[in-house]
């Protein structure tokens, strides 16, 4: 069964960002403003007639405003979004570990995006592991960061499934949210060694690659919808504040990653 209220949230959201007014969608359905606002609302019942106009007019897919996730688009998206290979290189390069992905999670899917793997895990994008055998669902539920240096010493994680099943003793893992604050996946990275993660300056670093994912990201589903360009003083504003944070603390090598990025 849908959610009504999704549905409403999804259809204001491909609105907006068309820049239609209610008065020019409520005129395709031929109804009025009024009648129109309690759809947004959640407040009506959509016909499939209804439903098909508003995708019509707002040039959007039924399945994008019924809220339905297209993992294989989410894949695509972040593949398509050149900076995410880069980042996932000065992860490695920045804690010393060897895997590094971005992943899709949903209420019952993990997917890989993105993937860095110099251990060998062997994920590469579009591939899955079981959801409740990971920590990310965790962090999905709680939307809340995870950051581990040495497995087997942690009082929490030291006898959790997860790190055995898959091999590791450093784990660090955030959440990555869309621009409009729903949860899309998490930015993780692990290694079969201990690290030295569970530090200020390396829970920004990753928290502030998050946001930059989350705003390549929404440039990119804006692109596919409906031709916008990214926000370039927003992108400009994020890549002076990662600047600002590694200053000249930042590796050479780690550096030429993030200039070659640009």
């Amino acid at each position: 069964m849908y959610d009504n209220k999704i549905i409403a949230a999804n259809i204001r959201k491909a609105r907006l960002l068309r820049n239609y007014s209610q008065d020019y969608v409520a005129f395709k359905l031929g109804m009025s403003q009024n009648g129109y606002s309690k759809i947004e609302l959640g407040q009506s019942a959509l016909s499939v007639q209804n439903l098909l106009t508003i995708a019509d007019t707002l040039a959007v897919t039924v399945n994008q405003l019924l809220g339905e996730v297209d993992i294989a688009a989410d894949v695509q998206n972040i593949g398509a979004i050149p900076i995410c290979r880069k980042l996932l290189e000065v992860v490695c390069r920045t804690t010393g570990m060897g895997f590094a992905a971005i992943a899709r999670v949903t209420d019952d899917r993990w997917v890989a995006c993105s993937v860095l793997d110099e251990i060998k895990f062997g994920l590469k994008p579009g591939d899955e592991l079981p959801l409740a055998t990971t920590i990310c669902n965790e962090i999905r539920a709680s939307r809340k960061l995870v950051v581990i240096d040495h497995i087997a010493a942690d009082p929490v994680f030291a006898t959790h499934p997860t790190p055995a099943m898959y091999g590791f003793q450093s784990y660090i893992s955030v959440p990555i949210f869309r621009q409009d604050d729903s949860f899309f996946g998490t930015l993780c990275a692990i290694d079969p060694k201990p690290a030295q993660i569970n530090n200020a300056k390396t829970i920004s670093l990753f928290t502030l690659f998050a946001q930059l994912i989350s705003f390549h990201l929404d440039a990119v589903e804006r692109s596919v919808i409906i031709g916008d360009t990214p926000d370039q003083a927003r992108r400009a504003e994020l890549e002076q504040r990662l600047s600002d944070m590694l200053g000249a603390d930042l590796p050479q090598p780690v550096r030429n990653v993030l200039d070659r990025a640009g």
